[in-house]
């Protein structure tokens, strides 16, 4: 099909040409007026409004163009606003900067009383064109381009850090859109997205990761060694071939074995993250993804308790390489009986996240758990406990997360919940709760995040959360 292009898109698209006009006029009229206010440079004076004009001109030029080139959508609408509104802005007080240095129409020049001012005009200026010009960057590399490259130690004294990456319950997240493609947004989209593919490569979407660039495919799934993709994640540091290229900020190792992961596990799209088998290697970073924990220094937990429950097929992790804090799971051992709880109790405060879902576990089997004085995460999911069982964990103080989807819980062990006083997040669906019970926690707790599926409550006045 014959392409006949677009005239408005055609002149949009000098305005990467014609922005750094504007710039390098306008900071070069600004030191040529910050100069001349010395004696010695006073000289410099006369060249300043003929700089001021030719900025001026060039600044409207490039502002039409980047609007007729906004107009082809894609960018992130937010930054888009700024640098709109920032880069008019600076065209408008070019304009007025140029009237008021050039020469004096006389006694009846309206503008004569705001020339006592024109130099601060001029300094407003610069800072529009510089702010505009970091927003400009963001469109076209993306979030965080200016900070990435700042040293680490240059990182903590100004506190820029990457943003990180929090889900509230990974084992139910999407593999891919939950996890994987966040990534790729966060760290290779400015290079590799919906405005600039360089190499031909796209990652925003599965099926253009699929369809590879110019050399080929980079990605096979079920094999990570043999995707292109990972093996430019690699690298050695230096190597020009390395992705993220030099300058930007490098895909830490964690990232880069969930990419692995997920790859060696068929690159799936729809999965959730507990269908696909999890190496114990895999399973502290998928902990830590849930956001960090306070990691105090602790005594380490007794190594002859840990290896009873590991002979039992229960998985043991420490939730960060050098700790002591623990998460344990039960996933291969459905028998999970008291006597396996008592053996965690032992463990103390060492076990921060405990995952019983889908096992035969008992109400009294409860009472040596609740004893865990560092407990933050608990899932009791599709398990026989009810309110009996909730009953003992009144001394877990510290437990923040509580997954009690289809158990036999009821509206009186809401009332155990509401005397948690940590307690941030509830799941409560498909347990025997009413609706009446819920509304009554909301209002004991109405700071609580509360998840009851498919119900449709009756808005209360007191209410926070949405249902």
């Amino acid at each position: 099909m014959e392409n006949n292009g677009d005239m408005l898109l055609f002149l949009g698209r000098w305005h990467p040409l014609l922005v750094h006009l504007p710039i390098g006029m306008l900071i070069l009229a600004f030191a040529f007026a910050l100069l001349s206010r010395k004696t010695t440079y006073a000289t410099l004076s006369s060249a300043v409004p003929a700089t001021l004009l030719f900025g001026a001109v060039s600044a409207v030029l490039a502002s039409i163009s980047g609007y007729l080139l906004s107009l082809s959508g894609g960018y992130n609408s937010s930054a888009l606003s700024l640098h709109q509104g920032l880069g008019i802005s600076a065209a408008l007080v070019s304009i007025l900067c140029w009237l008021l240095y050039r020469k004096s129409l006389g006694e009846s020049d309206v503008l004569s009383r705001l020339r006592r001012f024109r130099f601060a005009l001029l300094t407003l200026l610069v800072v529009l064109l510089s702010v505009a010009g970091h927003y400009g960057g963001t469109l076209t590399h993306g979030e965080g381009y200016l900070t990435e490259a700042l040293p680490e130690r240059a990182r903590l004294l100004l506190g820029w850090q990457p943003e990180q990456m929090v889900i509230e319950n990974v084992q139910e997240a999407a593999i891919y859109t939950d996890i994987i493609q966040p990534i790729f947004n966060q760290r290779c989209q400015s290079c590799h997205g919906t405005r600039k593919q360089e190499g031909d490569l796209a990652l925003h979407t599965l099926e253009a990761l699929m369809r590879g660039g110019e050399s080929g495919q980079v990605l096979v799934p079920g094999d990570a060694e043999a995707s292109e993709l990972y093996h430019r994640l690699i690298l050695p540091e230096g190597d020009a071939d390395r992705m993220p290229p030099k300058g930007r900020t490098p895909i830490s190792t964690d990232q880069i074995q969930l990419i692995a992961w997920w790859i060696n596990a068929g690159a799936p799209e729809d999965m959730q993250v507990k269908d696909i088998d999890q190496p114990e290697t895999m399973q502290p970073i998928l902990l830590a993804l849930e956001g960090k924990v306070d990691i105090a220094d602790i005594p380490p937990a007794d190594p002859k308790i840990v290896e009873q429950l590991r002979a039992k097929n229960i998985k043991v992790v420490p939730l960060a390489a050098g700790k002591n804090q623990l998460a344990v799971n039960a996933i291969n051992y459905p028998h999970f009986s008291a006597e396996e709880a008592q053996l965690l109790a032992g463990l103390g405060e060492n076990v921060i996240q405990l995952r019983l879902s889908n096992t035969q576990i008992t109400d009294n089997a409860l009472q040596p758990i609740g004893q865990l004085a560092g407990l933050r995460h608990l899932y009791l999911d599709n398990t026989a406990i009810g309110n009996a069982g909730l009953a003992y964990l009144h001394a877990c103080k510290t437990l923040q997360y509580l997954n009690l989807v289809n158990t036999k819980v009821t509206d009186e062990g809401l009332l155990i919940l509401a005397k948690l006083p940590a307690l941030q997040t509830v799941y409560l669906y498909q347990s025997e709760v009413t609706i009446h019970g819920i509304e009554q926690l909301v209002r004991e707790r109405p700071e609580l995040t509360i998840d009851t599926g498919n119900y449709a409550l009756q808005a209360l006045a007191t209410d926070t959360i949405a249902y």
